[in-house]
């Protein structure tokens, strides 16, 4: 038994409809025709012209932001990211500056060695001379290290910034020449982007350093390293038993860098083997046939 509710007769009433457009089409469509110069400026029209700015739009955001520059892409990432955890510190925290003259004469040597190899890495002609500023800069990062009571981070960043120089010294030879692809507006554009990176990390530092949400761990583990763990010595115990994966984890960077730099001193090597063979052949003469 067929019953009849409202989904019924509204597809009886559609099918007659369609029938009856479908009977009449060549009038109905002479009289849409009176109705073009209007529906040039109906909803049609606005949505074309709608989905046409969305084309002209992503064109532009794309010749902007995917240009193929990776320093373009860097200050996109470097200025959201500014954006987004500076408005989180100033707006939530608001980190309170207390300024201490707390600071050795050495202490302050180090710092400003430090920022005068990052300051001569950016003005710097020379990829050499870049390359040793980097990497002054980062054995002056290990000094403040030792300094501070850090031997182990210090050792391990002496190591790694051992091998980083190694790396970018055999990079160089790989390397074009230095070319000019900024103007002096972008210079000053990207400084300041960096600048303000700078001070957003400081920040940053100051923020975490001035809020205390966990209870300190030192007591415990002074307390319980000869109990729990027989040591003695309480920064072994931290390396070896408290944060084991931790240091786990730095000596498979050692390694894998390690082995990168072998890699490339061997293919350097290598290749350079390989020329010396190709001149000695070249060297030597066909015999003469008299």
């Amino acid at each position: 038994m067929v019953r009849v509710n409202v989904a019924l007769i509204m597809s009886v009433v559609s099918l007659i409809l369609g029938f009856l457009l479908f009977k009449r089409w060549d009038s109905v469509r002479a009289q849409l025709a009176r109705l073009a110069p209007v529906m040039r400026h109906g909803p049609e029209a606005g949505y074309e012209g709608l989905m046409n700015g969305i084309v002209r739009f992503s064109e532009w955001q794309t010749r902007l932001l995917q240009n193929g520059y990776m320093r373009n892409y860097i200050l996109v990432m470097l200025v959201v990211l500014i954006a987004l955890i500076g408005n989180s510190i100033l707006l939530r925290h608001s980190p309170q500056l207390a300024l201490s003259l707390d600071v050795r004469f050495h202490e302050v040597i180090v710092v400003g060695t430090m920022a005068m190899g990052a300051l001569f890495a950016t003005i710097s002609r020379s990829r050499l001379g870049a390359v040793v500023s980097v990497g002054i800069m980062g054995f002056s990062i290990a000094l403040i290290f030792i300094l501070f009571s850090a031997p182990d981070l210090g050792i391990t960043q002496l190591l790694v910034e051992t091998m980083t120089v190694i790396l970018l010294v055999l990079v160089l030879f790989r390397l074009p020449r230095f070319s000019n692809l900024s103007t002096n507006l972008e210079r000053i554009r990207d400084g300041a982007v960096a600048a303000t990176m700078g001070v957003l990390i400081f920040l940053l530092i100051i923020t975490a350093w001035s809020i205390d949400q966990f209870e300190s761990i030192s007591t415990y583990m002074v307390e319980n390293s000869a109990p729990l763990a027989h040591g003695r010595n309480i920064v072994n115990v931290i390396l070896v038993d408290y944060r084991a994966l931790d240091t786990l984890g730095e000596m498979f960077v050692l390694a894998l860098a390690a082995i990168g730099v072998i890699a490339m001193l061997k293919l350097r090597h290598g290749e350079t083997a390989a020329k010396a063979t190709d001149s000695d052949k070249a060297s030597v003469k066909e015999p003469y046939d008299g």
